[in-house]
């Protein structure tokens, strides 16, 4: 892999992307390399994407929410570290903005709006690397820990701490890779 010499992290990462349709893709894909990643690929290409390299996961709003379901579960479940704990991101084109909380308590770990300028894309996008991002494992959830932001059901297991959860500090670097420490 080579590294790149530039400010721009993400040019060492790639990005796989899930998208409705031919047409949404090729747009996200663009918008991928203009973000700058060192690679973009559609799903139907991620067995070929190289396992020990940073790889962000981009899914378009406009896929089914249990597809997005489906995609966020196999990524947590991945037995490669660099899948598991891999950075998932939701593309919304339009719509309120209030719509994040549904995708928050889905496990995704930003959301880019179509509106947001090139500038904060980018910053969230690095916002993913090289911080301690805490998660929270459950049963039934694999993901960042955003209890604070969202509207959690009383019943559901992340609101409660113990032998249920595990809390998890991330570490996401795309020289060094991603560190994973459980939080005792």
């Amino acid at each position: 892999m080579n590294l790149s010499t530039t400010a721009n992290m993400l040019a060492d990462c790639g990005i796989v992307i899930f998208a409705p349709n031919e047409a949404s893709a090729g747009v996200l894909g663009i918008l991928a390399m203009r973000l700058g990643f060192g690679s973009v690929a559609k799903y139907t290409e991620l067995a070929d994407q190289p396992q020990d390299r940073l790889t962000y996961f981009l899914i378009h709003g406009q896929v089914p929410d249990a597809t997005k379901h489906r995609i966020i579960q196999g990524v947590r479940s991945s037995d490669s570290v660099y899948r598991r704990f891999a950075p998932i991101i939701c593309f919304v084109t339009n719509g309120p903005r209030h719509q994040i909380v549904p995708l928050v308590q889905m496990g995704f770990d930003d959301v880019l709006f179509a509106s947001d300028d090139f500038v904060d894309m980018t910053h969230k996008l690095h916002e993913q690397l090289r911080h301690d991002i805490l998660y929270v494992e459950t049963q039934h959830y694999i993901g960042p820990d955003r209890r604070r932001i969202e509207r959690i059901d009383p019943n559901d297991s992340r609101r409660h701490f113990g032998s249920d959860c595990r809390k998890i500090r991330v570490v996401r670097d795309p020289r060094l890779g991603i560190t994973v420490e459980d939080v005792v």
